[in-house]
């Protein structure tokens, strides 16, 4: 089965039990070698001992080399031999039929003092004169050491067998019962639906990396039951601004069918149905503009004039209120009108600019508006000032929520989205909306937006 298909639950012993072998392995190897090493080396200065010894009894009478051989006491070298050649092309090796220089190269000895080599189960120990080629040889074989090492070996072996087994069995049992609380949360998350966005995952421990996880889930969780609380409440009252007109339309043409009119009623009849008509059609594009804007689409965005986008706005808002355009008194502020730049989409920025217009001349029962642009820091200001009904002050946070209206002017026409449009576009664009007002007064309305370098 692919590494991949296997849960964690699985992965995780096999993946710490395949770590803990190649470590266990390396360090088992680390040990077997040092160990061998040793061995050999403590060996071979036994040999090399002998060797000395066997050495300082021939230089005493180097006339008779085999007779101080034989009167060399016995070692302590388990499988001694000793041997003595004149020349080292006739040494045989112990318990082999092969020659020393078949085995090893003879011309190597001239280059050290003791020479050592390994053939078969036996370690060798060589002195070699290199002026009368005398050569003297004692061979033995390390059963303890090899025992000893043989022994290491199978321990090794046997401990890291024993070893990867029981922590894979440790590993498994850990694993399993660390992430049971996963196993929990995942089953209590699965319940979790969209009429039961109130239920929280548990946390046990806010410290550790569950709790933590838990907790942003349960932070996610409050992000998306705000969202889909507000979308109901967006659609219901959508639906709710929508049938108004609806049925104003379908209850005016239900009464110029009830019975025969004359042309004018006919025509006050129609009328009345565009009026509504047009409501509905301002109402659709607002709800659409707001949907493109809060999905954060880049729409036209460029590096556009505020004070001609502020002029258009105008010129839109004089069409809607022949009568008004008057009362609006402009003001723009700026030694350069290149400073007036800002990186947006010209047409939604001017859509945010008339509906601000259009409440201060909706609600100003009449007065004067004061418009004024100018250059605040880094940022352009839109400054919008109305004398009319105002705005009490526990109605001021309301007002930016979508199809909200305040209590002194649900009597007038209007859709109750002008404001929240203007603050979502505005932070669109990464600028922010202040609103001062006291009933009865008016109303102060800025907008600040980052400036185009």
């Amino acid at each position: 089965m692919p590494l991949l298909k296997l849960t964690i639950r699985q992965r995780l012993p096999l993946v710490i039990s395949l770590s803990a072998l190649l470590i266990l392995l390396l360090e088992g190897y680390f040990i077997y070698a040092f160990s061998a090493r040793f061995y050999e080396q403590e060996f071979r200065e036994r040999i090399q001992d002998r060797l000395e010894e066997v050495d300082s009894l021939i230089a005493r009478d180097p006339m008779h080399p085999f007779t101080a051989i034989n009167a060399t006491p016995p070692g302590v070298l388990p499988d001694e031999k000793i041997i003595y050649a004149t020349d080292p092309g006739k040494i045989v090796l112990p318990n082999e039929e092969r020659h020393l220089m078949d085995v090893l190269d003879t011309a190597q000895f001239d280059l050290c003092t003791y020479c050592f080599a390994h053939v078969g189960k036996r370690d060798y120990g060589i002195r070699h004169d290199p002026i009368s080629h005398h050569t003297l040889v004692v061979s033995a074989i390390d059963r303890y050491g090899q025992s000893k090492i043989r022994n290491l070996r199978t321990g090794i072996i046997s401990g890291i067998l024993l070893g990867v087994i029981l922590l894979t069995f440790a590993s498994w049992f850990w694993v399993k019962k660390m992430l049971e609380p996963i196993a929990n949360k995942i089953k209590k998350a699965r319940a979790i639906g969209a009429k039961s966005l109130n239920l929280r995952l548990d946390v046990t421990n806010n410290h550790d990396e569950l709790g933590e996880l838990a907790l942003t889930f349960n932070e996610m969780l409050e992000r998306i039951e705000q969202g889909f609380r507000s979308q109901q409440q967006f659609i219901r009252n959508a639906s709710h601004e929508m049938r108004t007109p609806l049925t104003a339309i379908t209850a005016e043409a239900d009464l110029a069918l009830m019975e025969n009119r004359t042309p004018e009623k006919y025509q006050l009849a129609l009328e009345n149905v565009r009026t509504q008509a047009e409501n509905l059609t301002e109402l659709v594009a607002k709800l659409l503009l707001m949907a493109s804007v809060d999905s954060n689409n880049h729409l036209n965005d460029q590096a556009c004039p505020a004070d001609e986008v502020l002029l258009q706005a105008l010129h839109a808002l004089q069409i809607k209120y022949p009568k008004a355009s008057h009362s609006v008194l402009l003001e723009i502020e700026s030694p350069d009108p290149s400073l007036f730049l800002i990186h947006c989409d010209p047409i939604i920025l001017q859509t945010a600019f008339f509906n601000l217009l259009d409440n201060a001349i909706k609600y100003g029962n009449d007065q004067a508006v004061t418009v004024k642009l100018f250059l605040k820091g880094s940022s352009i200001c839109l400054q919008v000032v109305d004398h009319g009904m105002g705005i009490a002050p526990d109605e001021l946070e309301q007002l930016f929520k979508p199809f909200y209206r305040g209590k002194h002017s649900r009597h007038l026409q209007g859709s109750g989205i002008g404001l929240s449009l203007v603050k979502s576009i505005v932070e669109k664009y990464k600028g922010s909306i202040h609103l001062e007002s006291e009933a009865g007064k008016g109303t102060l309305t800025q907008i600040l937006l980052p400036r185009s370098a």
